[in-house]
């Protein structure tokens, strides 16, 4: 009687235990169930992906939106780009030595004369170049690579400036089998005072020229007559780079520009001079 009793139980134990196993297994495998989705369930889910995306970022324009704004842009008036400009009225302008990235042994001379003539036209007071030129021959780290912008509130007490605009020059190249002369520099205007960002560009400006090309015949002319062409192409570089800039205190439109149209923040821009 007791060995039925201790098989019967024995055998319920096993019952058991093979049940549980079998209700683990059956949970394991709906956890590690892999749903294959055709092409066209594909192309759906990453659809629905990216237009989560899109709204997480707040982009919520779709092509065609897109497509249009970008051959007729939306006009956004100055005051509404540049606020911080109208708001604390800068009147003294110190341009910080160009840090050049680029090839060209010259070109943070070339900006930095061309910038500090752009900004004057404009009603700025810009300190003097050749004061400044000088101090940076007497420091070499008097520029815009080695002064951060974090650091800008300290010229307010030593040059009596309202903003300090750094200049990074990324390109400044123009292949030998094109006449295209491409220029890629930053330009960020940040307030002595708050230490906010005033004007901010990253300009990719294009210029196709009359230079000609490079070959055995003419490689020597090219060479010595490239300084000219860079440094006149950068002239007008800057001319559109700051041409939405708030006029300055010392023009006669003073505040009058407020509600003319400003570019984006960056801005690609092709110059062809050719003639046609």
């Amino acid at each position: 009687m007791k060995k039925g009793i201790l098989f019967l139980l024995s055998m319920t134990l096993l019952c058991a235990d093979f049940a549980y196993s079998q209700v683990e297994n059956a949970q394991n495998q709906a956890d590690s169930n892999i749903t294959l989705l055709d092409k066209k369930a594909q192309k759906k889910y990453k659809k629905e992906l990216e237009k989560k995306h899109r709204q997480e970022t707040g982009d919520t324009l779709n092509f065609f939106q897109k497509t249009w704004y970008k051959v007729f842009p939306k006009k956004v008036e100055r005051d509404v780009s540049y606020a911080e400009v109208y708001k604390e009225k800068p009147k003294t302008i110190m341009v910080m030595y160009p840090w050049n990235r680029s090839k060209e042994q010259f070109a943070d001379e070339m900006f930095y004369v061309s910038i500090c003539k752009e900004l004057i036209d404009k009603g700025y007071y810009v300190l003097p170049a050749l004061p400044m030129l000088q101090d940076y021959k007497a420091d070499t780290a008097f520029n815009s690579h080695y002064c951060k912008p974090s650091e800008v509130q300290t010229f307010a007490k030593s040059h009596g400036v309202d903003a300090v605009l750094y200049v990074t020059i990324y390109t400044i190249k123009k292949e030998w089998w094109t006449t295209n002369i491409n220029m890629n520099a930053q330009y960020d205007l940040v307030s002595t005072k708050t230490g906010t960002v005033l004007f901010s560009r990253h300009a990719d400006f294009n210029y196709d020229s009359q230079m000609p090309t490079k070959s055995k015949l003419n490689k020597d002319f090219v060479e010595d007559d490239k300084e000219n062409h860079y440094l006149g192409v950068s002239e007008q570089m800057q001319q559109y780079v700051f041409s939405d800039l708030p006029i300055g205190p010392y023009h006669r439109d003073y505040l009058m520009d407020q509600k003319k149209f400003s570019h984006k923040r960056d801005m690609k821009y092709k110059v062809n001079i050719k003639p046609s």
